[in-house]
């Protein structure tokens, strides 16, 4: 079988059924990679191909891919598409929203850092993924059904993370592939300008309240029956602790600036001291996502670009 060739290869599958397979990928799938999933059906599909370029090589010449999809445009979600159509020359769906960045490094990075550090994130983040620019064939929506022959994905925006972030639902099976709703220890990750807290609060209650027994992420080991629910609440519940842990980063009688508080690392818990200045840049977006829903609902006072608590 290819799946048992792929495995002699070196590389780690995670079988969830005959025909859905996860792939890890390296770092154990963390950042900047991530899971990619193998769908051996009538149609061979590979979806979010970030699991590494020899990895996503062996694949396609392993087995041959017939559609690759991708779930949003984060490079490590991308990166391998470009090799599969040098490959394999297969369709490539991606999300309407953004489509016409999706593809572009140049257009990506206008979108997910400011303008002063585009070739910053260009030349650290880029090399490390392997990404380069390819060609969509096709662009798919809310509802869009994908069938493979025995498997069908429906696709359910699910903005947040990012503006494009969709995740997949297997109705037949129970399946939903969440991609970055990923349950990770670390929680949700908004660190884009266009990333947003609400829209990401409203993405996993539509997906937490999908009839699921397995539950694929892009960063973690599939979840199962009653850990999804378990695993869904500690993840929203990050929401929450990081606004207290920024208000305590907070006082009440002096002002602090955004800069103040970022320093302190609410989110990340890292040392700023050795400044990276893209950890830093995602951490801020964080913290002042959080600083604005906190200034809405009346528990922060914010002048003049200072902020200290109400209370």
């Amino acid at each position: 079988m290819d799946i048992d060739k792929l495995r002699l290869s070196g590389i780690k599958v995670t079988t969830i059924t005959d025909t859905i397979h996860v792939i890890q990928g390296n770092n154990r799938s963390r950042s900047p990679f991530s899971n990619a999933i193998l769908i051996l059906d009538k149609t061979h599909a590979l979806i979010d191909p970030g699991c590494g370029t020899e990895i996503t090589q062996k694949i396609a010449r392993t087995i041959g891919i017939d559609i690759v999809i991708t779930s949003h445009s984060h490079p490590d979600h991308t990166a391998g598409v470009h090799l599969i159509q040098e490959i394999s020359n297969p369709h490539v769906a991606v999300p309407q929203e953004h489509a016409q960045s999706i593809y572009s490094a140049d257009s990506l990075a206008l979108r997910f850092v400011d303008k002063d550090m585009v070739q910053l994130w260009k030349d650290y983040y880029l090399p490390i993924t392997g990404f380069r620019d390819f060609t969509p064939t096709m662009c798919f929506a809310h509802g869009h059904e994908f069938s493979f022959g025995e498997n069908r994905f429906i696709a359910l925006h699910t903005p947040g993370h990012l503006e494009d972030h969709y995740c997949l639902f297997e109705p037949d099976q129970k399946i939903v592939a969440g991609f970055d709703i990923d349950l990770s220890p670390f929680g949700p990750w908004y660190g884009n300008p266009e990333s947003d807290i609400d829209q990401f609060k409203e993405s996993i209650d539509l997906v937490s309240r999908l009839d699921a027994e397995i539950y694929i992420t892009s960063h973690s080991k599939p979840v199962k029956d009653a850990y999804i629910s378990k695993r869904m609440d500690t993840y929203t519940k990050a929401f929450h602790e990081r606004d207290d842990t920024i208000l305590r980063a907070m006082s009440m009688n002096n002002w602090s600036d955004l800069e103040d508080i970022v320093m302190q690392s609410p989110i990340y818990q890292v040392d700023h001291s050795r400044p990276d200045r893209l950890l830093i840049y995602g951490e801020t977006q964080m913290v002042l996502k959080h600083i604005q829903g906190l200034a809405e609902k009346g528990r922060i006072i914010h002048q003049d670009g200072k902020y200290r608590r109400a209370y």
